[in-house]
């Protein structure tokens, strides 16, 4: 009988320990503001053509990306721009273009109002001798406090973008 109590005190201390660091991660994360902007860039051997082929190639994302699992491409927006929902292990989120300049700028942006996240993606290609910079600002919203504090103190804002150039990186080397 005394290890069921032992069990039964422990469980209860964890249980209170749980309790506590989510209201604390819930107040941190009312704190932080609902909008964040984050980004980076990345040097590539390929012009600015090459580049935006791949970026816009959403079907194949699936190849380059370990993040998207398969992509399902969607009815265009009423001005033509390409809509597709990405599927990963946390998931589905719909994307949409919202401005596109080949092959030098692409916005795209989240599309899907219920989850607990939205933003855009900016893609500025700029040429480099035979190559090109790529720059991706993330213009983040995370709607709830406890999200917003995951993102903000356990993952980062930026880690999604980065994990992206790394994939993209990945792609564009030589064989």
């Amino acid at each position: 009988m005394c290890g069921w109590r032992w069990t039964g005190g422990a469980v209860a201390v964890l249980a209170a320990g749980a309790a506590a660091a989510v209201a604390a991660a819930l107040a941190a994360g009312r704190r932080l503001p609902v909008e964040h902007v984050s980004g980076g860039g990345l040097d590539l051997a390929q012009p600015p053509g090459a580049v935006w082929e791949v970026l816009t190639d959403v079907e194949l994302f699936p190849a380059w990306r370990p993040d998207v699992s398969r992509v399902e491409r969607l009815p265009a927006t009423a001005a033509g721009l390409a809509r597709w929902c990405e599927y990963g292990r946390h998931g589905h989120t719909v994307y949409e273009v919202l401005e596109s300049e080949a092959p030098h700028r692409l916005v795209t942006g989240i599309a899907d109002p219920d989850l607990p996240y939205g933003g855009t993606w900016t893609f500025v290609l700029t040429g480099a001798g035979g190559g090109c910079t790529l720059t991706v600002t993330e213009r983040g919203e995370v709607y709830q406090p406890l999200y917003r504090a995951v993102s903000h103190y356990v993952t980062g804002e930026g880690a999604a973008v980065h994990r992206f150039l790394a994939a993209l990186a990945h792609r564009m080397s030589p064989a």
